[in-house]
């Protein structure tokens, strides 16, 4: 059952409201702006229905409160007088649904409620299934870094920890929080052409011969052919191909130099590299995190991008690195 809240300084357009929809309701009444933002701060509504003109706090203020407090709920303005400009004020500030004068039609006004909660379910239908896609994509990201990571069993939680340090550094690069997340979501795919290379090769011990390593720097372009040509899949894509590549140019698989890289993945190149460095490998122990640093420092401009590295050293010293490490282990 939806519920109403119905705001009006007059207590007898506030019971005709009442009336009008007692039936198949649950509903909330306020005598004035400040008890309808105390019931808008206490309890979920569905709907609200306001008066315009009322001692103290307007109705255009009640319902920018709510925009603020309750954003999803549809928001009618009621109105006895012609003030355009009070009237597009609460239009472009708190969004409503739909102005009625005063007075109403009963009928016309109760229909204008049906149509609105039918918008509202239907926006709750469609959120629901905006989250179970973003879960079923994120299921198979991790599925697909799962098998990846199946193929070297020596990374252990290298993937979630280059998740987070992308998504960290992107932040710190400037870069949208929702957009970072995302980077760093797509990182774990950096090296799912892995999938590709010869476990022989991929789990060899020994210093690798020519061909072996010619076959190992061939999984960035493996990655890009896997991630195929999905447009949500961009950026992973940037990852997979761009990942080895050196800001100096000396890189693989194409020899890129400088910007000419992504910025997705010359902030992936620094997030791995300082998880690999400052974690166990069979070949190697674990670097403190102020040996990374001084290594990745000493190659900016060669491997690494400069602004990347001066971000990261700045998550260094104010222990965002050491935090994630300590969470992912």
């Amino acid at each position: 059952m939806h519920t109403l809240l119905l705001i009006d300084d007059d207590p007898d357009v506030l019971a005709t409201l009442r009336r009008s929809f007692r039936k198949g309701y649950t509903v909330l009444t306020a005598i004035n702006g400040d008890e309808g933002i105390a019931l808008l701060n206490g309890q979920a509504v569905d709907l609200i229905i306001c008066d315009q003109r009322m001692p103290g706090i307007t109705g255009n203020q009640v319902l920018q409160h709510a925009l603020q407090r309750q954003p999803k709920a549809i928001r009618i303005l009621l109105t006895g007088y012609a003030d355009m400009d009070a009237l597009m004020a609460c239009v472009n500030e708190a969004h409503i649904y739909k102005y009625v004068t005063k007075p109403w039609e009963p009928h016309d006004l109760n229909m204008t409620v049906i149509r609105a909660l039918e918008s509202y379910d239907l926006q709750g239908k469609l959120d629901e299934a905006h989250r179970m896609l973003e879960s079923a994509y994120k299921d198979a990201v991790t599925m697909l870094c799962v098998a990846a990571e199946g193929k070297d069993e020596d990374t252990g939680s290298h993937l979630q920890r280059v998740q987070h340090y992308t998504e960290a550094l992107a932040i710190a690069m400037g870069i949208d929080k929702q957009d970072a997340e995302h980077m760093g979501l797509m990182s774990m795919l950096h090296d799912i052409g892995k999938l590709f290379v010869p476990d022989a090769v991929l789990k060899k011990k020994a210093a690798l011969t020519t061909e072996e390593w010619g076959l190992m720097k061939q999984h960035p372009l493996a990655g890009a052919r896997i991630l195929g040509n999905n447009l949500f899949y961009e950026a992973a894509r940037e990852i997979a191909v761009g990942h080895h590549e050196k800001f100096d140019g000396t890189g693989y698989p194409n020899g890129l130099k400088g910007n000419e890289i992504p910025l997705s993945a010359r902030i992936v190149k620094v997030a791995d590299v300082f998880d690999a460095l400052t974690t166990v490998r069979p070949y190697k122990e674990a670097w403190t995190m102020m040996d990374a640093m001084v290594f990745i420092e000493a190659d900016k401009g060669i491997q690494f991008d400069p602004d990347v590295v001066d971000q990261l050293k700045k998550l260094f010293d104010d222990g965002t690195l050491a935090s994630i490490k300590l969470a992912t282990n």
